[in-house]
Order: C-alpha cells, then sequence, then structure tokens
C-alpha cells in the first residue's frame, strides 16, 4: 500500500536520492514498496548505475559468496558480509536458481554455468537471474575434441553485460585447431557470431578469465614461446588484443598462472620456482594496456603464511594495506589476510563457514531488478504442503 507521508514528503528530492544513493541493497529492495514514487527511483537506471558506482568506489556492501557441496552432494550457496573492520560476519544460505558453478562475477552480477553449457546471469543479493538460451556449437568438418572457455563482463560503451564463449576444437591426426567465438547480449538477449574470430590458432586458454575496463582477459600458452602472453577481447569493438605477462628471468620457473581484478587493476598471480626458492608472486598493470606498468606489489615467501603456498588474491582490505588470499587445499579452502608491509598473514575463523569451499567477491548491486526471480526451495516445500493439505482437506469435507 503507498504511503502518503513518502509521497508527500518536504524532503527535497536531491536529497532523499543522495539518502538512497548510500544504503545497501538490502534496505533498497525493502524500500520499493514504500511508494510509487520510491519505487520509480529506485528501479530506474540512472539510479542503479550511480548506486553501483558508490559502491564499487567506497567498496561498501561487499563480501564473499562460498559455494559448496553439502553431504547429499547438492550445490548450496552462502554470503558473508564484510565489515569495516576486516571481519565477515556470519554466513547466510542464498538460493540459486540453477545447480550451476560459479564462472564469474561483475558489478554485483555472478555468471552461471555446468557441463551441459547451462548458463545464467545471477544477482544472488536481490535474488534475480535470468537464463540464457541454448546455443548450439558449430563445430567445423574432420574436427572431433572441443573444449569450452567462457568469460563475463560490461560494455560500457553499450551499457551491457555480455557473455562470451570460445570453443577451441582440435583434430588429433592432424594436430590442429580451430575456433569459435559467440558473444551473448543480455541487452539483446541473443547470442551471434563473432566476426573477428580467434585471432592466432597455436595458443590455447588457460582457464579462469578477468573482466575490466570493458573487456575480458585469459591467459594463453604456446609452444612455440616461453613467453606468457594474455588476450584481450573488447566487447564493445568485439576485436582482441595481446599483452605480454610480467617479464620472466630466463632462471625462473612460473607455474600456476592466474589472470584476477584486484583494486580496479588487472592482476597476475604466480607460483615463482628460482634457485631452489618458491615464492608467491603478485604484479599489477597499474596502468592499463600499458605492459611497461606492470609493478609487482608482494612477494610471499615459504613460511610468512601458514598453509601450502597455493594462494589466489580476492579483493583488498578497505584500508587498502592487507590482500584477501584463498588458500587452496586438496579437500578444503581456507581464507587469508595477507599484510604486504608486515609480510605477515592471518587465517579468517569464521564458524559459519563450510570446510570445504570457493569463494567469489560480491558487490550490492540492483542489476537486474526486471529478471526472474529465484525462488527458495523451503518456501516452494511449504507452498507445495500447504496445497496438498487443503487439497486433502477439501477431499475429505466432500466425502459423504
Amino acid at each position: 500500500m503507498e504511503s502518503s507521508s513518502a509521497s508527500n514528503s518536504h524532503i527535497p528530492l536531491e536529497l532523499t536520492l543522495n539518502i538512497l544513493h548510500h544504503l545497501p541493497v538490502k534496505s533498497l529492495v525493502r524500500f520499493l514498496c514504500i511508494s510509487k514514487q520510491w519505487r520509480h527511483l529506485i528501479s530506474s537506471q540512472d539510479f542503479i548505475k550511480k548506486h553501483l558506482k558508490l559502491s564499487i568506489e567506497s567498496n561498501r556492501d561487499c563480501g564473499i559468496i562460498l559455494q559448496h557441496y553439502d553431504d547429499s552432494d547438492f550445490l548450496r550457496f552462502l554470503f558473508a558480509p564484510l565489515s569495516y573492520n576486516n571481519q565477515f560476519g556470519n554466513a547466510v544460505e542464498i538460493h540459486s536458481a540453477l545447480q550451476l558453478h560459479i564462472l564469474h562475477h561483475c558489478d554485483g552480477l555472478v555468471c552461471l554455468s555446468n557441463e551441459k553449457d547451462e548458463v545464467a546471469i545471477w544477482n544472488p543479493l536481490i535474488r534475480k537471474y535470468r537464463k540464457l538460451p541454448r546455443e548450439p556449437v558449430e563445430k567445423p568438418s574432420g574436427f572431433e575434441h572441443s573444449t569450452r572457455a567462457f568469460a563475463f563482463g560490461h560494455d560500457p560503451q553499450n551499457d551491457d553485460y555480455k557473455v562470451l564463449r570460445v570453443v577451441e576444437f582440435y583434430n588429433a591426426k592432424r594436430r590442429i585447431k580451430d575456433f569459435e567465438v559467440k558473444v551473448y547480449s543480455l541487452k539483446a538477449l541473443s547470442w551471434k557470431k563473432v566476426e573477428e574470430q580467434w585471432p592466432d590458432k597455436k595458443l590455447s586458454l588457460n582457464p579462469g578469465s578477468a573482466s575490466l575496463n570493458g573487456a575480458v582477459h585469459w591467459l594463453v600458452d604456446s609452444l612455440q614461446s616461453k613467453i606468457e602472453s594474455l588476450i584481450a577481447f573488447d566487447l564493445a569493438t568485439e576485436k582482441f588484443r595481446f599483452y605480454k605477462a610480467p617479464d620472466q628471468p630466463d632462471d625462473e620457473e612460473r607455474v600456476f598462472p592466474t589472470l584476477e581484478v584486484l583494486g580496479r587493476y588487472l592482476c597476475y598471480s604466480v607460483l615463482v620456482n628460482h634457485n631452489d626458492t618458491t615464492y608467491h608472486e603478485v604484479w599489477l598493470m597499474k596502468e592499463y594496456g600499458v605492459e611497461s606498468s606492470w609493478t609487482q606489489i608482494y612477494r610471499i615467501g615459504q613460511g610468512e603464511v601458514p598453509g601450502i603456498f597455493v594462494y589466489r588474491p580476492l579483493m583488498f582490505s578497505k584500508n587498502g594495506k592487507e590482500v584477501l588470499l584463498e588458500e587452496a587445499r586438496e579437500h578444503y579452502i581456507n581464507l587469508v589476510w595477507y599484510d604486504m608491509e608486515n609480510k605477515t598473514g592471518q587465517r579468517v575463523e569464521n564458524r559459519s563457514f563450510p570446510c570445504g569451499f570457493t569463494a567469489s567477491i560480491c558487490t550490492g548491486s540492483l542489476l537486474l531488478l526486471d529478471g526472474d526471480n529465484v525462488i527458495d526451495p523451503s518456501m516452494l516445500d511449504a507452498t507445495f504442503g500447504f496445497i496438498r493439505n487443503l487439497s486433502r482437506s477439501t477431499l475429505l469435507e466432500e466425502c459423504p
């Protein structure tokens, strides 16, 4: 029911908007029901973009999504908010519409997929999603094997969110490869084949991508070269471009490289073996697109942080002095806050976290307000139970 006090408020509209822009998503979703005026304000594209911009700049309304399998082998998701003292609140279950894994995240939206090529875009904090239509793979003649890689990001030029799918085909007898590149537009609600196909058929994609500055990025391998590169796909122009990874000395061996986004910078993380010593390095591309701007921001030596020494940087702390690391173990994951100045690490202790999980960063966002609703399975069961009981009682009343 519309509130007359809200619609007839004497508070200036600019002040109202300024207050609403600084509120968390959870509160704004509730306020959608206050009045038609507030619903119109909060659901407008201008408001949603301004709110997201402030959330990203201030690192507020931020937390982590934990995905894990329960004892019945059911994939579950939990969300834990981050406070200003680097502490995570209790992890609360959030329901996904589909049993799909998290691939990538961008602006509070999460891209989900599975082995059957089912793909969905999900806003976990407002419980909305959009399932993408299935898109067939056009396999060229003579090729038998294929692998798929997805990426998800924002096209600021067209204000659109897009999913890129690259399929790599392989002919074992002739030892040749071919590629298919297609992109899905959330604005157009359709897939299309990209005219500019994969630029070098000698290159293979490493798993995992990073979305930044209107482009998606992968690390690529070449058997002909020791120099590691990354490839970027501009979501607006639909063109590919190459960048070199940080320079590697001849006497270094690099393993387990990953590409992330850390503090709005492209981030290269790698395990280095050098003179019988192993350490973990993280580099940031301080000026996007400029290879000479790669800067090493920290190096973790053995014994500095508890664990087995395989880390993935997730996010900076509120003050920027620490970085949250995902420490990969054989059967479970730990989170570690690493102090870059003091070179010390401290594990995140939170009893509400499951033993085995993978973590993804999530920023509060109102994007996809017009998507489909995610229904809580327990609520669905309760509804069906109510209907069954109602039907049973109705039948009893009708019996003579």
